[in-house]
């Protein structure tokens, strides 16, 4: 292969033969403003611990960071997590201590998510919101669907905070019948049209993602690995060839867990 194909390899825990991240149905993006110490997000409102009684209160930001608080350890217990959830540090927002490339996923039915990474916009490195999907909608032709969650305005205010923070929204294989898998797996006209579909998708977005997080491997677990490999190496040399500012897409693989490594 001609083009030099980095990928960033995240290793993400699976639960689902469908999607890594997901909520039991997707649902629309409709947010408002909130402040991170005011208000839980709703996944917490919904599903509180059973052990925590009601009065409970979390500690409110502060001005010492989790290394200043000793709490990063090896060994900690959940009272610690629900006690120190919402203490972040106000007087560090702009401040990194972790040195290696960060991303985070920000979901469409947790709206606290977007609140979030406004406010540390400056620790990330990638930003990847689960908007995206990809479908084959016939013989040599495929759509990426989920753009109606897109939320440009939010975009441009982490751009804003942060220049050189990437927007990688994650794509994933969803929902795919038998027949789909094996035309894409048997047909070189196919594997082409579908890497086509990727690189289009991101021209008419140049300005707002810089690549994407590509997710395929469980949902295609058990297809033929070279034949795997052949997909996700011409949907990565055509992202590769699209620039915007001098600057090159990028194509970061999800990775899920070895079953070897689970297999007791």
């Amino acid at each position: 292969m001609a083009h030099y194909l980095c990928f960033f390899l995240l290793f993400c825990l699976i639960i689902s033969i469908e999607s890594t991240i997901g909520p039991g149905s997707r649902k629309a993006s409709v947010r408002a403003t909130e402040k991170v110490a005011a208000t839980p997000s709703p996944s917490i409102r919904s599903a509180p611990p059973p052990s925590v009684s009601s009065s409970f209160e979390p500690l409110p930001p502060g001005k010492t960071n989790v290394l200043q608080r000793n709490l990063v350890q090896e060994n900690i217990d959940s009272k610690s997590i629900l006690e120190n959830y919402q203490s972040y540090c106000t007087t560090c927002l702009e401040t990194r201590e972790f040195t290696n490339p960060t991303l985070i996923y920000i979901t469409p039915w947790n709206s606290h998510g977007y609140d979030i990474a406004k406010i540390f916009t400056k620790k990330f490195d990638y930003i990847s919101p689960v908007w995206l999907s990809i479908k084959r909608n016939g013989f040599e032709k495929y759509t990426v669907e989920g753009t109606h969650d897109i939320d440009k305005k939010w975009i441009g205010e982490l751009k804003e905070k942060n220049p050189k923070v990437q927007i990688v929204p994650r794509i994933i294989f969803e929902k795919w019948s038998a027949d789909d898998i094996h035309a894409l797996f048997q047909s070189e006209n196919e594997k082409q049209e579908l890497a086509s579909t990727f690189a289009t998708f991101l021209k008419e977005n140049t300005d707002l993602f810089d690549g994407y997080v590509l997710e395929l491997l469980v949902q295609f677990r058990g297809a033929s690995k070279p034949t795997l490999s052949h997909i996700i190496n011409d949907i990565a040399e055509r992202v590769h060839q699209i620039e915007n500012n001098g600057k090159k897409k990028q194509i970061i693989l999800a990775v899920p867990p070895y079953d070897e490594l689970f297999n007791t």
